[in-house]
């Protein structure tokens, strides 16, 4: 059960700064060096000169960018640039933007979620897997002993209670605004009303999280193993929670990726062979020659409007073939997954993987890569990689409603979400100490 903490959070003082866009910075694996360069220029109290400092002639083990990210935080704070939230708050946070060609706002709120503690097997299993990004971040939480960007959860509340008892509330008070340099105005509006912060913790702690992005969580909890090790963290530690940005499902600016599978250890079958092994859960059309022919089958999918309706690819002959599930299909689907939800049978990647590829191509192991665009499934299967992919598929991902019905209902969906835009460093920082 998610628990949410109001926390007594670092912002910057408008008195010291001028403009609050002067100092805000995009997350840092969105930072190219020359953006680097750019903000640095803009302001000498830029969040990315703590996000990731600039290494310099000189460093060693002791004087490096990270041990100047904290010596920064630390000056800002003793020169008032940096104010600590005198009463634990929680900040509404609202994002506008253009979505599909139309002015948007994407309400939401920042607050501290509570990081599951781990053994010391699982951290030093989660040590190993994490990938250079998430290493990075770990050593700058480190150094820093802060959070400067919140990571991003997503949740089901159809009704939007949680959301709208904040709206309520800040409905007649001045935000704290800045506008990026991708044109995305972000506004906050600190909230340290008890009972509000009650309620809303009380109504968090049933719902279901999806991490934007898992490893940020898991780095969350790595550092909180590390300090226990050291002293022992009261309950109400900083630490033991990780800043993290909210949505509701249904605000806009949410999509689900395209991610086209290429089975590499699918059995190899001509666009005939294939059709017969489907037997009579699929309605089989042979549709085009060619790597090339997936741009127009991709076209017909997506106004198909029809659920089932996926296309494969068979390299023993080159051929694109269109399946649309049948009446029988559905049945066989059914009593292969008995214990799961119709909702989720019902997806393109829940029919590819259970009833394409585990039932009727008996494969138990496809050994799936991913393609995130039609353009890379064409050029990968004219590729001299091609020889090591009997099958591909083109599936349509989850719609926004799918995942929000499955989410309100627990069905355990745990599928990507494209977020964009994300959230900004900057606007609240997190200290744990």
């Amino acid at each position: 059960m998610p628990d949410i903490r109001a926390i007594h959070g670092l912002r910057y003082d408008l008195g010291h700064i001028g403009a609050l866009a002067d100092v805000i910075s995009p997350p840092a694996d969105e930072l190219t060096s020359d953006r680097v360069d750019q903000l640095y220029q803009r302001h000498p109290a830029n969040i990315v000169r703590v996000l990731t400092n600039r290494e310099e002639p000189g460093d060693d083990q002791l004087n490096n960018r990270h041990a100047r990210a904290k010596r920064l935080l630390t000056d800002w704070q003793r020169q008032g640039v940096l104010q600590r939230e005198p009463d634990p708050a929680i900040y509404v946070y609202h994002q506008e933007f253009t979505w599909q060609g139309q002015p948007v706002t994407r309400r939401g709120f920042i607050a501290a979620l509570d990081v599951p503690e781990i053994d010391q097997p699982q951290y030093e299993a989660l040590s190993l897997v994490l990938d250079e990004e998430a290493a990075a971040g770990l050593d700058l939480r480190r150094a820093i002993q802060a959070e400067v960007c919140p990571q991003t959860c997503l949740y089901a509340d159809p009704s939007i209670a949680i959301q709208q008892a904040l709206e309520n509330h800040i409905a007649t008070a001045t935000p704290l605004v800045a506008k990026d340099d991708s044109g995305v105005t972000h506004k906050l509006w600190p909230v340290t009303d008890h009972n509000l912060i009650g309620t809303l913790r009380e109504k968090m702690a049933h719902r279901q999280l999806h991490f934007a992005n898992p490893d940020e969580f898991t780095v969350a909890g790595l550092h909180r193993y590390e300090l226990a090790q050291r002293e022992d963290l009261p309950a109400q530690h900083p630490a033991h929670f990780t800043l993290t940005a909210f949505f509701e499902l249904a605000e806009p600016g949410f999509d689900a990726p395209l991610l086209f599978p290429l089975a590499h250890h699918a059995p190899s079958l001509t666009s005939g062979q294939l059709i017969e092994r489907l037997g009579v859960h699929f309605d089989c059309q042979v549709v085009g020659d060619g790597p090339a022919a997936a741009a127009g089958l991709w076209e017909e999918l997506q106004t198909s409007g029809e659920l089932g309706h996926i296309g494969i690819y068979c390299m023993t002959d080159q051929t694109w073939v269109s399946l649309k599930l049948t009446a029988e299909g559905q049945l066989r689907m059914e009593d292969a997954t008995p214990e799961r939800d119709d909702a989720w049978r019902e997806l393109d990647s829940s029919l590819w993987e259970w009833l394409v590829l585990t039932e009727l191509l008996e494969t138990a192991d496809a050994q799936d890569t991913y393609v995130r665009s039609v353009d890379d499934m064409i050029s990968m299967l004219g590729s001299s990689a091609q020889s090591s992919i009997p099958l591909a598929a083109l599936l349509r991902p989850a719609t926004m409603a799918q995942y929000q019905d499955m989410f309100s209902r627990n069905v355990g969906f745990t599928q990507e979400v494209l977020i964009e835009p994300r959230p900004v460093a900057g606007l609240v920082i997190h200290p744990f100490s």
